[in-house]
This record gives structure tokens, sequence and C-alpha cells, in this order.
């Protein structure tokens, strides 16, 4: 199954991608795109399905797997601190959890976004009558 976005979508939110990073980012975008197929099934839906009836869920299916490998890339060691020091002067950032967990994951705000409404598994309660 393809993927539902290219590198070339990822270098256009991002930066210019190397060639090691076209290679990688492809193979996220292939793994990003399973992960939100398998959410679909676990809903009831087939992405694919809604990808090809819809160009504004392609889209938001194209937005969700470039976010997802973006945050990849922007820190592929998984670094949750950076210090640096030159001479007498150091540095140091903490990077924003999204980005330091090093996870290929799709945000929750693109399901919602993808995949809103309520799961196809009911409930129900039965009352029992006293006669």
């Amino acid at each position: 199954m393809a993927a539902f976005a290219d590198p070339d979508d990822v270098a256009e939110v991002w930066q210019p991608l190397t060639p090691e990073q076209v290679l990688v980012a492809k193979a996220l975008l292939e793994q990003a795109s399973l992960k939100l197929r398998l959410a679909a099934r676990r809903r009831g839906r087939d992405m694919d399905a809604m990808v090809t009836a819809d160009d504004l869920t392609a889209q938001a299916a194209r937005v969700a797997v470039v976010n997802a490998v973006k945050r990849v890339l922007m820190n592929p060691e998984a670094l949750r601190q950076i210090s640096e020091t030159t001479g007498p002067f150091s540095t140091s950032k903490t990077i924003d959890s999204s980005l330091s967990s090093g996870e290929l994951y799709i945000e929750s705000a693109d399901l919602a976004d993808l995949l809103p409404g309520r799961s196809p598994v009911r409930s129900f309660r039965v009352r029992s009558r006293m006669l």
C-alpha cells in the first residue's frame, strides 16, 4: 500500500532533505500511513476508501503522516536536553516533549480530524421490571 505522503511533502514543511533523510522519510511515511490505517480499522473505517472518496480527507491524512515523520526527523537521536560548552560559555536547551520521545506517532488531534465521532462499539443497559 502506498504512503499518504512522500518525502517532498515533508521537505515542503520542514527543510530540504539530504539523500539519506529522503530514504528515512520514505520508510517513516509508510509506517505512519500504516498506523493511520490501523487506527481507522479499529474504529470500523477504511482509511484508503475515505482518502479516495474525499480530497479533504486525503489532505488531512497527508498532514497527519507528514507531521509524524517531521517530529522524528527533527530529533533523530531522541535527545531530551542539549548542553554545549565553548570556552567559558555554556548553553543548555530542553527539547519539546513532542520531539524528545523519538517515537513515530499520529497526534490525537489529527486522528480526531480524520476519524470523528464515536467508536462503533456501543453498550446498553437493561432495566429489569419488578412484577
